[in-house]
């Protein structure tokens, strides 16, 4: 931990000598123009601007933005470390992956600085009851995170649990939520990977029974619910109070309503409510809707608290996770996003890939499962990542 939180100081420090080089190149180029304009201004004119020592102005300007350059630093390298302490790391191998690499010149509408750009992270909620090991269930939950600055866009992609792969070291193919159960997030990115043909690299995993202390911490979450909703939110919500230790509170109305953490859980996690149909509010689609419903509304809660609400938010998200996400890159791109905060909050969409209109139901081998056309995945996928 120590060689990473050096690392990342050390990314930092490079990056303010740039800035201030870059400060020193551009003050100078603003002493020339001055001289040259000076020289067109009448004698006693230039007389008073040349005894203004316009010089000794700009270095006094130039010194106070490095001494603000080096405490952003010093600032950011601190705020880091500490952050970092609270995160558990958790390495994939790269090589290991079923990665495409051919997938930029596949894309071909990018420049390759606009597709480094992207950031996509394969979000993993872990299914298990046990508060203390993520690891004893499956992905109950599976959403790519799909962030793009250029469009200052944030798009969420579910994939249905019960979704039909190839999974190594299994004979037949089952639903791709057992990869994380076998291989963990080795085997889930890789999995993921092999079915649409794509190059997820980054996670971050978390126990969906353990998300409603972060709910709580925001406030809760503000969500519309149907009716059938309310009343199978109030069937499941009993085991996330035991798991809080708190009295049992069911939700009394449905239409627009703020959950409490141990509601929003079982919000998330039944798939009875909805159409008995094949749409996407049946079963484990609707699920997935709900699913990325409460996402959206905990960004906009995290999003509207102040700087010390949300540090504290933080640590406490960082405590629950695992993740191989590298936070030196991620914490360059905070300014951006911070200065275009309601811009990426205002363009969140989502959507459910494969789609129902070319996947299909089937039973197999003892299992429901979701069985679709990759190839025209893929185009969705890439569509969805990379061209919108």
């Amino acid at each position: 931990m120590g060689e990473r939180i050096e690392m990342i100081k050390k990314n930092l420090e490079e990056k303010a000598k740039k800035i201030l080089k870059t400060l020193n190149e551009r003050t100078k180029k603003i002493l020339k123009t001055l001289k040259e304009k000076a020289k067109k201004i009448p004698k006693i004119l230039k007389e008073k601007i040349l005894n203004f020592k316009m010089n000794k102005w700009l270095k006094v300007v130039l010194i106070l933005l490095v001494v603000i350059v080096l405490s952003i630093t010093i600032f950011a390298s601190i705020f880091i470390g500490g952050k970092l302490g609270k995160i558990n790391f958790k390495h994939l191998d790269e090589k290991d992956l079923g990665i495409n690499e051919n997938l930029f010149t596949e894309i071909g509408v990018l420049t390759q600085k606009e597709y480094d750009q992207i950031i996509n992270i394969v979000l993993l909620g872990s299914d298990s009851k046990n508060m203390e090991n993520a690891y004893s269930g499956s992905s109950d939950a599976i959403m790519i995170i799909s962030v793009n600055p250029k469009y200052k866009s944030i798009k969420l992609i579910s994939i249905p649990r019960d979704t039909a792969a190839y999974i190594d070291g299994e004979k037949n193919r089952y639903k791709i939520n057992a990869a994380f159960a076998r291989g963990r997030e080795q085997l889930a990115l890789k999995t993921i990977n092999q079915t649409f043909d794509l190059n997820l690299k980054e996670y971050v995993t978390i126990n969906i029974s353990s998300m409603y202390d972060i709910i709580n911490e925001l406030g809760g979450v503000e969500v519309n619910i149907t009716k059938d909703e309310m009343k199978w939110i109030n069937e499941y919500v009993e085991m996330f109070y035991k798991f809080s230790g708190k009295p049992t509170k069911k939700v009394t109305n449905y239409g627009k309503v703020t959950l409490t953490g141990e509601q929003a859980a079982a919000h998330v996690k039944e798939r009875m409510a909805g159409s008995a149909s094949a749409t996407e509010s049946h079963g484990d689609y609707g699920r997935t809707v709900r699913q990325r419903e409460v996402f959206i509304s905990m960004l906009n809660k995290i999003a509207s608290k102040d700087m010390g609400e949300i540090s504290r938010i933080i640590d406490l998200i960082l405590s629950q996770v695992t993740t191989n996400i590298d936070v030196a890159k991620y914490t360059t791109m905070l300014p951006e996003f911070i200065s275009n905060k309601d811009a990426y909050l205002n363009n969140i969409t989502s959507v459910m890939l494969p789609s129902l209109d070319y996947s299909k139901e089937i039973y197999e081998n003892g299992a429901y499962l979701y069985v679709t056309d990759s190839a025209k995945a893929k185009r969705d996928f890439i569509k969805y990542m990379y061209e919108m």
